[in-house]
């Protein structure tokens, strides 16, 4: 007669015999099987743990299979490595001895469900992993407003940073107000304009407002420029908030400015770009002229400092518009066009102004992520301060 020591829904139960063990079942209260089905046999019993051992195999395997994917942490990969390796020692044993294997602490119902609950708390940890690290990521490749505003974690503004000491930065941002004025200057004596619109209303194009009777001294002054601001970033990189983002932008000028250094006839190409170093100045200015985040016109702020930092702010947001979102895209169509006038004239697509077309691709989409941030983040701090 067979006795059930112990009947758990989460483990296979064990059995005494008085000649040898007997793969299990619940009795009835007569001590028969269940109607309808008649007693297991040793072999019937084997077979069983046989069957659950390979599927426990299988699944191991293709649970090792998926935490191959690119990304997967490398605890996650030794644990169901671990599990796989544990699984067929498990097989091989159930092949070979299955009188041995019964005498073991754990039975293969709770090796299965032990195996599917580290894979799925695998799965769970590698989820969580690769949230943090998408999280850190996105914050890494934060806009170009946060180095300006109080950005709460709603995307809201909350209004200008209210700036920390921090003298290296100071010293920094100095500098580029100085040291941007001539440039900008420079630029614009390189230009001709005349009556409203500086005539494009008469059909007056970006060549012909381009006079470049001081070219090679622009050129000179913003080379020496990025250069010095570029070897400040490297030396202090302190000295700003994304030091990563604007070392590769100041790389990729000095490669950029080289095509109209030796391609003349682009040379007006450089001027129309750089005169978004002007709405550079004042974003920076913003920034060095209000250290505390005052707004303009509120309880203790005087009237100087409101008028300053309202005509500031005015300046910036208009070169913002117009330059990034009104003078690039422009530039996009006259820079595509010149470029295949070009490759025509030379017979090849493959000369040196084939990347401008290219990289002011790159500046428009930034210009479009910037300004959608930065329209983005303001609605959202006036709906606050409304209460919505």
């Amino acid at each position: 007669a067979f006795k059930v020591s112990a009947v758990d829904d989460r483990a296979v139960p064990s059995v005494s015999c008085a000649r040898s063990a007997h793969p299990p079942f619940v009795e009835n209260s007569a001590g028969r099987p269940p109607p309808g089905r008649r007693a297991m046999t040793q072999d019937d019993g084997e077979d069983v743990y046989l069957e659950a051992a390979r599927r426990a195999v299988s699944a191991a395997e293709e649970a090792q299979e998926a935490a191959q994917a690119e990304g997967t942490p490398d605890a996650v990969r030794a644990t169901v490595k671990k599990a796989l390796e544990e699984a067929r020692n498990l097989l091989q044993l159930t092949m070979m001895s299955p009188k041995s294997l019964r005498k073991q602490r754990q039975s293969i119902k709770e090796f299965t469900s032990m195996l599917g609950e580290e894979v799925v708390e695998a799965a769970e940890d590698t989820l969580q992993e690769g949230l943090e690290y998408a999280e850190r990521t996105l914050r890494k490749a934060k806009s170009l407003i946060e180095d300006h505003f109080h950005i709460d974690e709603a995307f809201r503004m909350l209004g200008p940073i209210r700036q920390d000491a921090n003298l290296a930065r100071d010293l920094h941002d100095w500098f580029n107000l100085i040291a941007l004025l001539p440039v900008i200057f420079l630029n614009l004596v390189n230009w001709t304009c005349s009556g409203p619109l500086c005539g494009f209303t008469q059909g007056v194009t970006v060549q012909t407002l381009w006079n470049g009777e001081r070219f090679y001294i622009f050129w000179w002054t913003s080379c020496i420029y990025f250069f010095v601001d570029l070897l400040w970033m490297l030396v202090v990189p302190d000295c700003v908030r994304s030091p990563g983002v604007i070392i590769k932008h100041h790389v990729v000028t000095l490669a950029y400015i080289l095509i109209p250094y030796n391609l003349r006839r682009v040379d007006w190409m450089m001027g129309a770009c750089m005169l978004v170093e002007v709405n550079t100045w004042f974003l920076i200015a913003r920034r060095s002229f209000n250290k505390r985040g005052d707004k303009p016109f509120q309880t203790g702020v005087s009237l100087a400092k409101s008028v300053r930092l309202l005509t500031v702010s005015v300046c910036f947001y208009v070169t913002w518009f117009v330059i990034r979102l009104g003078i690039y895209p422009y530039l996009f169509v006259v820079i595509t066009r010149d470029f295949f006038l070009y490759s025509a004239e030379i017979g090849t697509y493959m000369n040196l102004l084939l990347p401008a077309p290219l990289m002011q691709c790159v500046f428009i989409f930034l210009n479009i992520k910037w300004t959608i941030d930065l329209i983005r983040s303001k609605l959202k701090g006036s709906g606050r301060s409304k209460g919505l």
